[in-house]
């Protein structure tokens, strides 16, 4: 008890320190920790039998960094707890971070005395004696851990971390590839295997490897310096090592005819090939053709220029300001200042893109690509060649639907990814759309919402897309926000907690669990064990969703996370990060970043997720904890985390568990999400069945959003950058 006073008096008489703060949650949520802290150890000594405060103190304080209060914390804690295993297992952690290997050792030994299954007790063991030396007793209490986590792509990154430490090379290379094959965006896992291959000599591998890691983080420099240097060593093009994806054949969909069911319906304009800021790449060439023929056709003058003849492959190359459309012999058909359109000759047809390396935008160099309606190109000054997909909302959702989703996924949540991607047609379109001063309404990627064209399409997407036909959903009779993530790593967070996204009173925190079994909002101890751990929920769906989306790990290099963060703040030396405000879902909402230079503190969701580490975090579900060698200065960074994306409004993981473990119908799906929200259907005209020419020069006009739909909610302005997380890329 009196080691305790001292505790509390240390804490009290920190500066700043008010008698009358909020409660020690809410202290813990500003980010205030060692009010918080403070406010914890008062707590804990107005109830001295129970050990709960000491433990919420503590975690208060290794967040803030303090490590030896927190462990001592801790110490106090065990008197009056003294059989419980997670106690001692992160008194381990807190003694290991600051390179007390002996100390660290006996309390993770202490935990599995306890708890003889206790995984991260296994973990810390095993990092104890990877750091005395001992091999074998490393991979011993490693291979435990896997056992206890089989499908965390983290413990074969540990297990290969440790591997290259010991120079088992091979070992490590077997690992890494575990790894990738559970969480194929485990960048960090890329390089190392990168290393592998090229010691071994195995370039053309090597190289494929450092081009991965840039599709995950661009300009990432030892990436780009080593496929520099391994390009005169390869012994394929780059073309043959990474073969890009090909579209051979007609896309036949049975038994689902989906154009012929769908109703005609508002007309859209999306950027193709866009950028993660959504504006469009830079094109110099692009190769189009058509199953079908297509005309090429003035958009102003309705003139028809050419006209490209059934698997005909033609070129369209950016040359001094304008588009020139060349055959495949180089005639020159026309030098276009102003925006040209082609044009499927027949009805339901599409227009191909071919992939080519020789190709500068990545989005049509890696793969074929292939889109029903209208392509418009036109010159972008000093860009290239803009490119815009005119069609139908209903026609453009059979490519929308399953770029975000699996197809395979449980048939009701697909129907409400349907519902709420049309809903967000109709957000991104009012007032011009967002992208207005670029020349469409929305674009094809995580910006708005993923578009992968006809190539994706699925039957039982566009079954979901059909059944669904002009249902949104709305909120007191408007379209709603109808925002949309991966997966949320079990709890969703309110709009009004993340800044600069607006409070809408249907984007709330919940537990994303068992409708009828919601969970409170979690303490800071139960928070760090329900996050390092492996808990219920329903987008934690085996089988359906990678495991890698749930919970996630990175170990950071000091040198490394300085570079980062150096990158886009000058900070000097990184000395500190503490995670400041939290969401009640756990959620960082901003994060100090001290340096010798000077110490920031960044408060945007997109941009906390993109300064830790060369590729972006997945979520800002996270902990961190820093490894320090025996003199204090830093050695690396442990990040634990959970979910894919913002964490606002639909959990898609989620959904597909709520549909497959609980037989949810979408509408259910939809209020679980948006609670108080309402599905309204648009009214559609019925087509005309007249065929497509190339006579039918001029774009069809843009249809206006219906009459009978109220005017869009204004509480705030869109995120500056939403992030709808991708599915998985193409073949």
């Amino acid at each position: 008890m009196r080691r305790l006073n001292t505790i509390l008096l240390l804490l009290l008489i920190q500066p700043g320190f008010c008698a009358a703060a909020p409660s020690a949650y809410q202290l813990y949520l500003r980010g205030e920790l060692s009010k918080a802290a403070s406010s914890y150890f008062s707590d804990a000594a107005a109830a001295p039998g129970q050990a709960r405060p000491l433990l919420n103190a503590a975690m208060c304080l290794r967040q803030a960094g303090r490590y030896r209060a927190a462990a001592a914390a801790l110490e106090e804690a065990l008197k009056r707890d003294t059989y419980n295993p997670d106690i001692y297992s992160e008194l381990g952690w807190l003694r290991f971070h600051q390179a007390d290997y002996d100390g660290a050792r006996a309390a993770f030994e202490g935990a599995l005395g306890i708890q003889e299954l206790h995984a991260r007790a296994e973990l810390g063991l095993a990092s104890v004696y990877a750091n005395l030396d001992d091999k074998e007793k490393t991979l011993l209490h490693l291979e435990k851990y896997r056992k206890l986590r089989p499908d965390f792509s983290g413990v074969d990154y540990i297990l290969a971390w440790n591997f290259m430490n010991f120079k088992l090379y091979k070992e490590a290379e077997e690992a890494l590839i575990e790894a990738l094959r559970k969480d194929p965006t485990f960048t960090e896992a890329r390089l190392p295997l990168a290393g592998i291959y090229a010691r071994q000599g195995k370039f053309n591998e090597a190289w494929n490897q450092y081009f991965r890691v840039l599709d995950y983080a661009p300009r990432h420099p030892l990436a780009t310096s080593m496929m520099k240097v391994l390009e005169g060593k390869l012994t394929k093009q780059p073309e043959e090592i990474r073969p890009p994806f090909r579209i051979v054949k007609p896309l036949k969909m049975e038994p689902v005819d989906a154009v012929a069911s769908l109703l005609k319906s508002v007309k859209l304009r999306v950027g193709i090939g866009t950028n993660s800021a959504g504006k469009q790449g830079r094109n110099n060439l692009l190769r189009v053709k058509s199953f079908e023929g297509l005309s090429v056709t003035g958009k102003v003058s309705g003139k028809v220029f050419a006209t490209i003849p059934p698997d005909e492959t033609w070129f369209a190359v950016y040359e001094n300001g304008a588009v020139v459309l060349k055959d495949p012999d180089g005639k020159v058909y026309g030098r276009f200042q102003g925006p040209v359109l082609l044009k499927p000759l027949k009805i339901n047809g599409s227009v191909i893109f071919d992939a080519s390396s020789k190709i500068k935008n990545p989005w049509f160099s890696g793969a074929d690509r292939q889109y029903r309606g209208v392509i418009e190109l036109f010159p972008i000054k000093g860009r290239g060649i803009g490119v815009v997909n005119t069609l139908e909302s209903e026609l453009y959702l059979l490519g929308v639907v399953p770029s975000e989703v699996a197809p395979q996924w449980p048939y009701e949540s697909l129907k409400a990814q349907a519902v709420i991607a049309r809903t967000q047609i109709l957000i991104r379109r009012a007032r011009g759309g967002l992208h207005k001063k670029d020349g469409y309404h929305i674009c094809d990627g995580q910006h708005c919402q993923a578009y992968k064209g006809m190539s994706i399409e699925a039957n039982t997407t566009s079954r979901a897309v059909v059944d669904t036909e002009g249902e949104i959903l709305t909120y007191h009779g408007k379209p709603a926000y109808t925002f949309y993530h991966s997966n949320c790593g079990g709890w969703i967070q309110a709009s009004k907690e993340v800044n600069g996204w607006g409070d809408s009173p249907y984007l709330v925190t919940k537990s994303d669990t068992q409708p009828d079994k919601p969970l409170a909002p979690m303490d800071p101890w139960n928070f760090h064990l329900w996050l390092t751990d492996n808990p219920q929920a329903n987008c934690n769906y085996p089988g359906r969703v990678r495991a890698a989306e749930f919970r996630w790990m990175k170990i950071i290099k000091h040198k490394d996370m300085t570079f980062r963060v150096n990158k886009d703040y000058a900070v000097g030396e990184l000395l500190d990060i503490v995670p400041l405000q939290r969401s009640p879902s756990g959620n960082v909402n901003s994060i100090l970043l001290k340096g010798a230079k000077k110490t920031v503190t960044v408060s945007r969701e997109h941009l906390i997720r993109n300064i830790l580490g060369f590729s972006s975090l997945k979520s800002t579900l996270f902990e961190i904890e820093i490894n320090r060698f025996k003199n204090g200065k830093v050695r690396n960074y442990w990040l634990y985390g959970g979910g894919w994306g913002h964490a606002i409004g639909m959990c898609q993981s989620g959904a597909a568990g709520l549909a497959g473990k609980y037989d949810k119908k979408y509408r259910e799906i939809l209020e679980f999400y948006f609670p108080g929200t309402n599905i309204r259907k648009i009214k559609y005209a019925p087509k005309k069945k007249a065929p497509v020419t190339p006579a039918a020069a001029a774009e069809p006009e843009m249809e206006p959003v219906p009459q009978d739909l109220p005017a869009l909610p204004d509480p705030a302005p869109l995120p500056e950058n939403p992030d709808e997380v991708p599915s998985p890329q193409l073949p």
